[in-house]
């Protein structure tokens, strides 16, 4: 090598400074790549080795300044000009980004899946169940007699008298001395349900003999039970038979208009206005046979509420009588109303169209809105 002076050599000196300086900020660029990858302004910096420890202050300033270092760079010697690459530590800042992480306090929404607690709500559904148990006492309850508007036992009564609150229809007249010769309704003790001390007692050759009361206002449908002891067995009776009446209903009480009892030998019933009667002649003369001299338990329905009025009876909780459509009668078919006005009166006793004699005693009567049964 040639000898060089002093200011060339000063001269060279600054030149191969700036070519690090130049080699510095080819290591700041590498910085910014960095300050993409979030990480990488870090390695690639250790380029900036190759520059001059003030060069290499600078590469720091580019691994973190990006193109702040860059600016730096271009400063050359100075190098303290490239410290203020310093400056490009600002950068820093982005790493402030990990504040945004911070937005996973967002997560702190999922506290919000505390509303998922509104799910405990549903409760109030198990509360739906137990206002469904409220209807089934109510439901119940008919079937076992409510709706009783009227009793009787006849235990109060006087033995040969009339019982209280009723009226008489004996021989077609209403309100007739009782007894009438052999004909009465009065209380007695030869035969009585259940060991009870009295029981009405009909007492009759044939002739119409029977205890009535008024039904409330209003009445449509109702049931009327008893037991009743006859010396007469209804159902399965000669041929000669015309019809007998037991249980009926009124709207004068001077009349028996609709007739529950036994027609043409069979259990039936029969109507006043038109001497129609049920069943028809196919079951003339025919079983259910209610029996003589025991104690059944008769229950009948009238219920002029139905589509087709309708007359139901059971004996002992067997159903012996049923009459819901025009096909059950006798003759033509009545009329879907047949039994429209005839809810004034009930009335219990014995007539006879054929002159049969019968004794009947009837215990335990009672009448109600509802079906009764036999307990």
């Amino acid at each position: 090598m040639r000898n060089l002076s002093p200011l060339a050599l000063t001269l060279t000196l600054g030149l191969l400074a700036a070519a690090c300086g130049s080699a510095s900020v080819g290591g700041g660029s590498g910085g910014s790549g960095g300050s993409t990858n979030g990480s990488g302004g870090t390695a690639t910096g250790g380029s900036s080795n190759s520059g001059g420890s003030t060069g290499s202050s600078g590469g720091t300033t580019g691994s973190s300044g990006g193109s702040t270092g860059s600016s730096g760079g271009s400063t050359g010697a100075g190098g303290v000009t490239a410290s203020g690459g310093s400056t490009g530590s600002g950068g820093n800042h982005a790493s402030g980004g990990t504040t945004g992480s911070g937005g996973s306090s967002a997560s702190g929404g999922a506290a919000g899946n505390r509303a998922s607690g509104g799910s405990t709500g549903s409760g109030g559904a198990g509360g739906a169940t137990s206002g469904s148990g409220g209807t089934t006492p109510t439901g119940s309850g008919g079937s076992s007699g409510a709706g009783v508007f009227f009793s009787d036992d006849f235990e109060s009564d006087t033995s040969g008298k009339q019982p209280t609150g009723w009226d008489n229809l004996i021989a077609y007249n209403h309100n007739a001395t009782n007894p009438m010769g052999s004909l009465s309704a009065v209380a007695d003790a030869t035969h009585t349900h259940n060991s009870s001390k009295l029981a009405l007692h009909v007492a009759s050759d044939g002739s119409m003999v029977f205890l009535e009361r008024q039904l409330p206002t209003g009445t449509k449908h109702f049931f009327v039970r008893a037991y009743f002891y006859m010396t007469h067995q209804l159902g399965m009776d000669s041929t000669s038979d015309n019809h007998e009446s037991l249980v009926g209903i009124s709207s004068d009480p001077s009349h028996t208009e609709l007739r529950f009892g036994q027609m043409k030998g069979a259990v039936g019933v029969s109507l006043a206005s038109d001497d129609n009667l049920a069943p028809p002649q196919a079951k003339w003369n025919m079983p259910p046979i209610i029996s003589a001299n025991a104690w059944h338990c008769i229950e009948v329905e009238f219920d002029g509420t139905a589509a087709y009025n309708a007359l139901n009876a059971w004996s002992d909780g067997t159903s012996v009588f049923t009459l819901t459509q025009g096909s059950d009668w006798g003759h033509s078919a009545e009329p879907a109303t047949w039994m429209s006005g005839l809810f004034d009166y009930v009335q219990v006793g014995w007539e006879s169209f054929s002159s049969e004699k019968n004794d009947v005693w009837i215990d335990d009567l009672v009448m109600s809105s509802g079906r009764i049964g036999c307990n």
